[in-house]
């Protein structure tokens, strides 16, 4: 039977924009506020085996999470995130409590590069990575990263791979926003028609092309019959053009599925600290997070050239039309300067 639930990521997808550094009182509040709303899972953040700052909503161990939780909310879930190719070691993650979080999402990768430079395989690590998080008592959920470079086979593998492991969800990942709802339903398709029915399906998306909320929209209204699981965050914030809008989703689920989420404490947590970080670093839609996700490049690209350099949007677009399939995945200055400085040498040449 369907069933629909709201799971907010503020606190984690929202960091990419002010590197995790909310405060901890502030911290202690928005989770406040945030169980207030009626969210059915709220996201703390990532698990990185980095050094621990309590401002921060990056942890290297379960009880600097678990002291932020405590007393659990029984209506709520609470997760953190991991991704697969910079794990946390397993051996720092400590078998599941009633006190400890409840769901740990990792984020897998199809591909990696070995140490000798070569692409390889990454999901059978990812499996085994995961295996270790199941039989430590968490729920899992399995966040397959750019799912849209997974044909049709790969996408059915990867399932029946990690179903396997009997996690909690598996899901459609949209990581740098380029999925219309047509193809995001697709996908859903085929998990319904793969996946074990006890398994819950969802979607994570961003607003490189606007498309969050209309495919969200469309996502849970699709005849599947097992739970749906949609990710958001109080005004969008998270990587790039930002996510799909918490209090926006949380008042169509109130309207049209019955829903009771209260938007009142979404709207303090934005008034009280998203709104200042938004001030000093705005996310959203713009025409270098949108020639990011029709290029098919990784949206920090567009940051860079945007925020950073100050380029025109024709220039990002011819900038990023040249970016070879590779160096489209990973994002780095130099990568970036080096394409820069290439089409600054076609142009010169030209004139």
């Amino acid at each position: 039977m369907k069933k629909i639930r709201l799971l907010d990521c503020t606190l984690r997808d929202g960091g990419y924009i002010n590197d995790w550094k909310f405060g901890y009182n502030s911290i202690c509040d928005m989770i406040t506020q945030l169980e207030k709303t009626g969210t059915d899972i709220i996201e703390l953040g990532f698990l990185k085996n980095q050094p621990y700052n309590n401002d921060r909503t990056v942890f290297n161990s379960m009880s600097q999470i678990t002291q932020l939780i405590e007393p659990k909310k029984p209506h709520i879930e609470y997760a953190a995130m991991i991704e697969v190719v910079n794990p946390i070691p397993l051996e720092l993650i400590e078998e599941k409590t009633d006190n400890t979080i409840d769901i740990i999402r990792v984020i897998i990768w199809k591909n990696k590069r070995d140490k000798f430079g070569n692409i390889c395989d990454a999901l059978q690590e990812g499996f085994e990575y995961c295996k270790g998080i199941v039989e430590r008592g968490y729920k899992l959920c399995i966040q397959p990263a750019r799912v849209e470079q997974y044909t049709d086979e790969e996408f059915i593998t990867m399932l029946n791979l990690f179903q396997r492991l009997n996690p909690m969800a598996v899901y459609i990942v949209d990581s740098w926003g380029t999925l219309c709802s047509d193809e995001i339903r697709h996908y859903a398709i085929l998990a319904e028609r793969y996946l074990d029915s006890h398994i819950a399906l969802g979607y994570h998306g961003h607003n490189n092309m606007m498309q969050a909320y209309g495919s969200a929209v469309d996502f849970i209204s699709q005849d599947i019959d097992r739970t749906l699981i949609v990710d958001a965050s109080v005004y969008g914030i998270g990587r790039g053009a930002g996510n799909l809008n918490l209090e926006v989703f949380a008042k169509y689920l109130n309207t049209v599925y019955g829903k009771n989420y209260d938007i009142l404490p979404m709207i303090s947590v934005y008034e009280k600290y998203i709104k200042a970080i938004y001030q000093e670093q705005k996310w959203g839609y713009s025409f270098p997070y949108y020639l990011s996700a029709i290029h098919h490049c990784n949206p920090n690209y567009a940051g860079y050239y945007d925020d950073k350099l100050k380029l025109d949007p024709t220039v990002i677009n011819k900038i990023m039309s040249i970016l070879t399939d590779e160096d489209k995945i990973i994002f780095s200055t130099d990568t970036a300067d080096k394409y820069y400085n290439t089409y600054l040498e076609k142009n010169k040449e030209k004139d």
